[in-house]
């Protein structure tokens, strides 16, 4: 047993779960039920804090990621090199799941962006369809996630 891969591979799926499930509890569970209980203005205000307190967790689980993704991918003797992605399945499933990834970067930064634009001035006319933008982006970073880990156990099968 390869101590060094264990870790790695370790790492990367404490990070799939940190920042995929944090999306798939915010619109599956968080926002629908904030959305009942909740007048707009305070809404907001949660909404924005919620964000905040996940965005560091965001960030480190994007890091944690990259290096293990890297180091796991380029250890693997199934890894043809850059550029190889037909030579094989695995490299051709690859290719997708990290386009996948790449678009759940920007729905993310989407989010941020509509958080910090949509929630600045608590109560104005835009709050209501930020927080039905929020939700649906969650909900479309909870389909992609899900999308991600069904390539990665293609991957692994090839």
């Amino acid at each position: 047993m390869d101590l060094v891969q264990v870790g790695a591979t370790w790492l990367h799926l404490l990070a799939t779960v940190a920042m995929l499930g944090y999306y798939a509890v915010l619109g599956l569970v968080v926002l629908p039920a904030l959305r009942e209980v909740l007048p707009a203005q305070e809404l907001g205000e949660s909404i924005g804090a919620l964000e905040r307190r996940a965005t560091p967790v965001i960030v480190g689980s994007l890091v944690v990621f990259l290096a293990t993704g890297v180091f796991l991918m380029t250890t693997d003797s199934r890894y043809g090199g850059v550029g190889d992605v037909t030579s094989s399945s695995w490299s051709t499933l690859l290719l997708v799941k990290h386009l996948v990834v790449g678009v759940m970067v920007g729905v993310g930064v989407y989010i941020d962006a509509l958080v910090v634009r949509g929630f600045a001035s608590p109560g104005s006319a835009d709050q209501p369809t930020a927080v039905r933008r929020v939700a649906l982006s969650a909900g479309l970073m909870t389909l992609l996630s899900s999308l991600v880990l069904f390539l990665t156990a293609a991957a692994q099968g090839s």
